[in-house]
Parts: structure tokens; sequence; C-alpha cells
């Protein structure tokens, strides 16, 4: 049986691996840009650079978006729906997850589907997009 604690503990697995591998990823880019060392070509040398702190800038950003995404599944309400097209976590825009043998898709109660999702009440109908949703359960 799914439920939400086994979403979130997963949800939470998964984010903390990508952190780890951001913060490797970024320290190996700082550590590159550091060593580079300044040839006579001085323009390839600071584009290398540059090109270093672009990388270094990007991985910064998702840095930041992983970390607020553990703080708002921390700090979120959080809603599990199962519909006969699927099952939704709303919490935050993950996107796809798989969780026991199922996929889910985690998506954020601004989703456009969102508020469909939450204001239907079990075993009634909704249309999102020319799909027929049913919903089956909410958690």
């Amino acid at each position: 049986m799914l439920n939400k604690s086994v979403v979130i503990a997963e949800l939470n697995l998964q984010l903390s691996t990508k952190l780890s591998a951001l913060n490797a990823n970024l320290n190996s880019a700082i550590e590159s840009r550091n060593t580079d060392t300044k040839s006579s070509a001085g323009d390839k040398f600071e584009t290398s650079r540059e090109m270093a702190q672009i990388e270094i800038r990007k991985i910064e950003q998702q840095l930041f978006k992983t970390k607020q995404f553990i703080q708002s599944l921390k700090n979120n309400v959080t809603q599990l729906i199962t519909t006969n097209q699927g099952i939704f976590f709303i919490s935050i825009a993950y996107g796809k997850l798989a969780v026991n043998a199922l996929t889910l898709n985690c998506i954020s109660n601004s989703a456009p589907i969102a508020k469909d999702l939450l204001n239907t009440e079990i075993s009634a109908h909704f249309e999102f997009v020319g799909v027929t949703y049913k919903v089956l359960n909410k958690l």
C-alpha cells in the first residue's frame, strides 16, 4: 500500500542523493577552475576560467533549488491522490518518482492540474486537457 510517508521518505532520499552529487560536482568545478594555469594564450585562459565559472553558477542554482525542495517538503501540506490516469503527489514539482514499483507524478500545488485534483471528490470525474480523470483515492 502506498502512503504519504513512504512517498516522502523516497523523495527525501532522492533529493539528498542529488544534493550530495551536486556538492561533489561543485567542489570539482571549483577545484578545476582554481587549478587552471595561465598559459601564454591569455584569452584562452580567461575563456576557460569563465566557462568554469558559468558551470559553477549552474550547479549553485541547482543546489539552491534542491535545498528549496527539501525545505518545502518539510513545511508544506502534502496530498496523495490516485486517479484512473495515475497517481499524483501534490507537494513539490519534482516530476516522476518510482516508489514500490509504482510511478507517480510529483507536482506543486500551483500546477494547473492540482486545483482539479484537490477540488474533485472521490469517485467524481474532471476533464483536463481533453483527458477525463476519475479520482479514486485521496490521502
